[in-house]
């Protein structure tokens, strides 16, 4: 008897061993998602989850089925050959055709179990909606557009509510895509620093109208414990915060400017290295005017958080003037739109020592822009929706 009971525990703790754990609730989507790095062949999807997860995104063609009518293809955030698993997720997807609206959807499987090698179990999975609601559209980069609309608003500073205002409209204006120039919040200390400062409503209200983001790193932005992991949230073509875009006839040039003080200011405790940062791109900058890409665009528009310096101005100001405005003078630069001063300037005069306007516009504004090969048309629009200043650059006197 006593042996038979023995045998008994040894098969139950056994099968225990193999038994399957309860599954709990699945991963959830927290935030997002949104749209960067829209080309003729493919976008990038950005969102996160509550907890650690393997994310995907699934195509479909606008053909009139339903999405579920077949298998769709799947794209997921791979390194070195095995599936990125975490929090945040980016996805690239590409291989598509241009000018081409897409639906697509989010996916991701949580991590239940991990044991490396002996098993791994996931859950049951969560993604956005398509049964009960329109899945998400974006469309692909059409090489014959002859125009390119964008809005541009900066320094939110965290300011969620400010920044609903002054993107409300645009599902129904529908730019091509909404820029972000800068200080998004006052410092980044967590993960959820940027999603309350402004990404959940930019995910809430652009992305369901198909309308991507372009990002640009501020000086704010190289702030907070949280600060180093901005790229997990804006990827970019370079792998950089510095970078160029093409949108219909406008080439686009991204630049950080860095923080405004000196590397060795005591608020910044000897971790600053940003005038190495700002060489590495001013010779960055040297190949891409000399591009034939840049040099075959119509229109150029330099995007950059802070202003080239007057010889009163702080210290960061200065090096953007030193590092950056002598590659950019007599390339046929059309317009360099900044934020920082928090206040409305338009600058004309060569102050700055270049040869092309700046438009600095506030924090409580949003920035219409519409460029063509003929010209560009600016409307500073304040939060009730009024336009409160107007600029024209038309290309034939320039």
């Amino acid at each position: 008897m006593k042996r038979l009971t023995l045998l008994l525990g040894a098969f139950l703790l056994t099968a225990a061993s193999f038994a399957q754990p309860a599954m709990p609730p699945t991963a959830r989507i927290a935030n997002g998602p949104y749209v960067l790095n829209v080309t003729e062949d493919g976008f990038t999807v950005v969102w996160n989850s509550k907890a650690d997860a393997m994310g995907w995104v699934e195509v479909a063609p606008m053909d009139g089925s339903h999405f579920y009518s077949t298998d769709r293809p799947k794209y997921y955030n791979s390194h070195l050959g095995r599936h990125v698993v975490g929090r945040m997720h980016q996805v690239r997807v590409s291989g598509l055709q241009p000018g081409t609206t897409y639906r697509y959807r989010i996916m991701q499987r949580g991590i239940f179990v991990d044991e490396g090698n002996k098993r791994t179990i996931l859950d049951d999975g969560d993604g956005s909606e398509v049964y009960r609601q329109k899945p998400y559209t974006i469309k692909t980069l059409d090489p014959a557009q002859q125009r390119v609309d964008f809005w541009m608003v900066n320094d939110i500073h965290s300011r969620d509510s400010v920044f609903q205002l002054l993107i409300k409209d645009a599902p129904k204006a529908q730019p091509d895509f909404v820029c972000l120039n800068g200080d998004l919040a006052s410092q980044t200390e967590n993960e959820q620093t940027l999603w309350d400062a402004c990404l959940s409503s930019a995910s809430k209200i652009l992305t369901p109208a198909g309308i991507p983001l372009v990002v640009t790193h501020g000086n704010h932005e190289h702030r907070g414990s949280y600060a180093g992991h901005w790229l997990d949230y804006f990827p970019t073509p370079t792998g950089e915060t510095y970078y160029t875009f093409r949108r219909g006839p406008a080439f686009f040039i991204v630049l950080d400017g860095c923080e405004d003080k000196p590397d060795n200011d005591l608020r910044y405790y000897g971790l600053g290295d940003w005038d190495a940062y700002r060489q590495q791109q001013a010779e960055w900058l040297k190949g891409v005017v000399a591009s034939d890409e840049f040099r075959a665009a119509p229109v150029r528009i330099v995007l950059i958080h802070m202003i080239p310096g007057k010889e009163d101005s702080w210290y960061g100001e200065q090096q953007i003037r030193k590092l950056f405005v002598p590659e950019l003078v007599g390339k046929g630069i059309d317009l360099m739109l900044c934020g920082h001063y928090h206040r409305y300037f338009w600058i004309d005069d060569d102050s700055r020592g270049v040869d092309f306007p700046i438009l600095v516009n506030s924090n409580n504004d949003c920035l219409r822009v519409s460029a063509g090969p003929k010209g560009i048309d600016l409307k500073v629009v304040d939060t009730a929706g009024a336009v409160i200043k107007q600029h024209h650059i038309d290309k034939k006197t320039r």
